[in-house]
């Protein structure tokens, strides 16, 4: 029986006075510096103080520095509750999640002291509950003073998400609160230890720490398996075992398996799969198994980098995420990278992921810093991230979606090159992994090297790189591109403005205008890295005057410079080849295979005026999530290039690929080209509008056409009477006086139509 503890309070005081209760020197008890006020629990310090009026929204204009006293504070909550009828059964008092450092204390008696934020607090209380009414107070301790983005994580001491502590996607925010439930856990033989892998050919394996523990395995609510056991292990065969495969590769189909002891029951959501891992084809034998196999069949991976949703941590709830990985789902995604300046990601997350089959990176908490990237050897240190692991792994390997562990994000040794597993940290969590989820592949770290950074002249050293993270140009991210050797891209993405609705929240109206971040600290302080009219925008266009305007400007450069490099890293993939459009030779540069590109970054966790996300904070997706999701269609005939901005009467060169997931090609391809004036829609597929291209093999050639601002080229591979259209629309004109009405039309329209169908 587990008891959601409720109706709760919370009030701020000086460091330590709450604990000490009053002045040695006169006596006077100390008080508050806060009102008690209502809590939400699971929840957030700040969420609390905002609603009750104490501190402004920290989201809106520069409130956020206003609000950061909050973490220089204590904090103790209160409930009051009824000791529970227990039958003579053992009363555990669980906490979910803590935030950061915690002294709980249960009728003014101290029960427990806590640090670190990902392993729950369990105190059994049996013996402690008085008849009646209870007291618990838990006092958080003020934020411990750690790195953000900047740094030395050689130094870092504590496991607690360090991106609120300043991050280029995010302010500084520090969380304190009761960020998961509490509750009355009334069991005497509570589950313990659980795990439970499939072997293959219809063998699931079930084992605990319970000796005696009984099975029973049903899908869609018939019982197809059931099993006993007094060892604390036991196998159940599956018959006609239905499997579980990633989004786009199969369906996704859950058993439910109740396991239960003399004095407990728990129902798990199990999928059935295989899980292997290969080597991608590489002249380095050191090359790491990058390549999922599940149940025999090689996964590209089509992912996006994750950070948390909410600065607020305990805020986010089932239905924020449930909303985000519904877009993630359907855009295709097929992985998503937890990274690991963030959390170890909620039961929320990974239960959806499970159901929606979306692959599981989660990196351990620990992250670059730049002045130094060293994973910390801090005794104190290593012993909380070790207990993060122990707490986590068992949890999180019973689930289906966890395909990648990770060491952290971006470690280095001191000469800048990617962290190894003979490092003594990345040693310790690898050995952990090992004896808890041995079937799951531990990376040391992303990107895993053997270079830190892309770097397309050593093509023989991009194996697992990060960058770049901004639009190179608009020849430089296709050259860029186009001589690109990396086997898997585990981070990079071009930046671009938020949703102009997303603004308008967060912006007064005085600063609801076109500016600069080093003109106007607002802009500055959401989103201080991405100024993307100064370095893009107003090079490339001059000067803009509407606020609307350089949001679609910017947003096509983002969703554009993102489609090129994963339809790039798609060219290069073992399920792609060139596509003959007619008589000719093909032409197939020699470029290393790709195994898959994860692009930073889905989400953001507070609204920001320009970012590297493709989704807001408020949840709705920027242009390039729409065009990230026609870029990993199954079937889609690409076109390689030179260039986005051409002269009139130059000749236009390309070459069409066709990537093909499913392996069973098209029944037809072809390239057609339009000047200005072309759409999107169907019915403008006007003859009066087309070009005539010249086709060798795969490669396409016509002259740019003169006295228009634009054209179009639609690359088409029909199957079974489907058709699959890519549309690239290229300028006409100067760096400095491009056109912009042929984006703002093609924007307006690619998001009425939610993209190319």
């Amino acid at each position: 029986m587990r008891i959601p503890l409720k109706n709760w309070t919370v009030a701020g005081s000086w460091p330590y006075t709450v604990m000490q209760g009053h002045s040695v020197e006169t006596g006077a008890k100390f008080t508050a510096v806060t009102p008690r006020i209502p809590a939400r629990v699971a929840g957030s310090v700040y969420d609390d103080l905002e609603r009750a009026g104490l501190i402004p929204d920290p989201y809106f204009e520069q409130n956020s520095l206003l609000c950061e006293w909050v973490a220089n504070r204590f904090w103790s909550y209160q409930t009051v509750f009824r000791k529970p009828e227990t039958g003579g059964r053992r009363v555990r008092l669980v906490f979910e999640g803590i935030d950061y450092h915690a002294h709980v204390y249960l009728n003014d008696e101290k029960i427990a002291e806590h640090v670190g934020m990902y392993v729950p607090l369990i105190v059994d209380v049996t013996d402690r509950l008085r008849e009646g009414e209870n007291t618990l107070t838990v006092v958080l301790e003020s934020a411990p003073d750690e790195m953000g983005q900047i740094g030395y994580t050689s130094r870092t001491w504590t496991q607690k998400a360090r991106f609120g502590y300043k991050w280029d996607f995010g302010t500084r925010l520090v969380n304190l609160g009761l960020y998961g439930e509490v509750s009355l856990d009334v069991c005497s033989d509570p589950l313990r230890d659980v795990r439970i892998w499939y072997e293959g050919s219809g063998r699931l394996s079930v084992s605990a720490e319970n000796p005696v523990l009984h099975a029973t395995l049903a899908l869609n609510g018939e019982t197809v398996a059931e099993e006993e056991t007094s060892t604390g292990e036991l196998k159940l065969a599956v018959p006609s075992p239905v499997l579980w495969f990633p989004n786009g590769y199969g369906s996704q189909p859950l058993y439910d398996l109740t396991l239960t002891t003399r004095d407990d029951e728990k129902t798990f959501r199990v999928g059935l799969r295989t899980i292997a891992y290969q080597k991608p084809d590489c002249a380095d034998p050191n090359v790491l198994p990058y390549i999922p196999v599940v149940n025999g069949r090689r996964v590209y991976l089509k992912g996006v980098n994750m950070t948390p949703l909410d600065h607020r941590i305990g805020t986010v709830t089932r239905e924020r995420l449930e909303k985000l990985l519904t877009i993630a789902r359907d855009a295709g995604v097929n992985l998503i990278r937890v990274w690991g300046g963030g959390v170890i990601e909620s039961e929320d997350f990974y239960d959806l992921c499970d159901a929606f089959g979306i692959l599981v990176w989660q990196e351990f908490i620990q992250s670059s810093s730049g002045l130094d990237n060293i994973p910390s050897k801090r005794p104190e240190f290593l012993t909380l991230i070790e207990n993060t692991a122990r707490a986590a792994l068992p949890v999180k390997r019973n689930h289906v979606s966890l395909t990648f562990l990770s060491g952290g994000n971006e470690l280095m040794d001191e000469s800048g090159i990617p962290s190894t597993y003979e490092d003594e940290n990345i040693a310790l969590l690898q050995r952990i992994a090992g004896e808890l989820a041995p079937d799951i592949l531990m990376l040391p770290t992303s990107a895993s090297g053997p270079t830190e950074w892309f770097d397309p002249d050593r093509p023989e050293r991009n194996q697992d790189v990060h960058g770049p993270w901004k639009y190179e140009g608009v020849r430089g991210q296709y050259e860029l591109y186009n001589r690109s050797t990396i086997l898997l891209h585990s981070e990079f993405g071009v930046d671009g403005m938020s949703n102009i609705a997303a603004i308008r929240t967060v912006l007064s109206p005085e600063n609801q205008k076109v500016t600069t971040m080093a003109e106007n600290l607002t802009w500055r302080h959401h989103g201080e890295w991405w100024d993307t009219y100064s370095y893009r925008e107003r090079p490339l266009f001059g000067e803009i005057d509407d606020l609307e305007e350089l949001c679609d400007l910017s947003q096509y450069l983002q969703a554009e410079g993102i489609r090129y490099a994963v339809e790039a890293h798609r060219r290069r993939a073992k399920t792609s080849k060139p596509a003959r459009l007619a008589p000719g030779e093909l032409f197939a540069p020699k470029l290393q295979e790709s195994v898959g590109a994860i692009v930073w970054q889905l989400n953001e966790p507070w609204p920001n005026v320009s970012c590297t996300s493709m989704v807001d904070y408020y949840g709705n997706p920027k242009l390039a999530m729409y065009f990230w999701h026609d870029a990993e269609e199954p079937l889609r005939l690409t076109l390689r290039y030179d260039r986005l901005v051409w002269r009139a009467g130059e000749i236009f060169e390309g070459s069409a690929f066709l990537c093909d997931d499913c392996g069973t090609g098209a029944d037809s391809v072809s390239v057609r080209a339009y000047r200005d004036g072309f759409s999107l829609l169907p019915d403008a597929d006007n003859e009066s509008f087309r070009v005539q291209p010249e086709l060798s093999g795969n490669r396409v050639r016509f002259p740019v056409p003169d006295a228009c601002d634009s054209f179009a080229v639609v690359a088409e591979a029909v199957k079974d009477g489907v058709s699959h259209r890519a549309v690239y629309l290229f300028l006409i004109g100067e760096e400095g006086r491009l056109p912009r009405m042929p984006i703002l039309r093609f924007t307006a329209e690619y998001r009425r139509l939610g993209g190319i169908r």
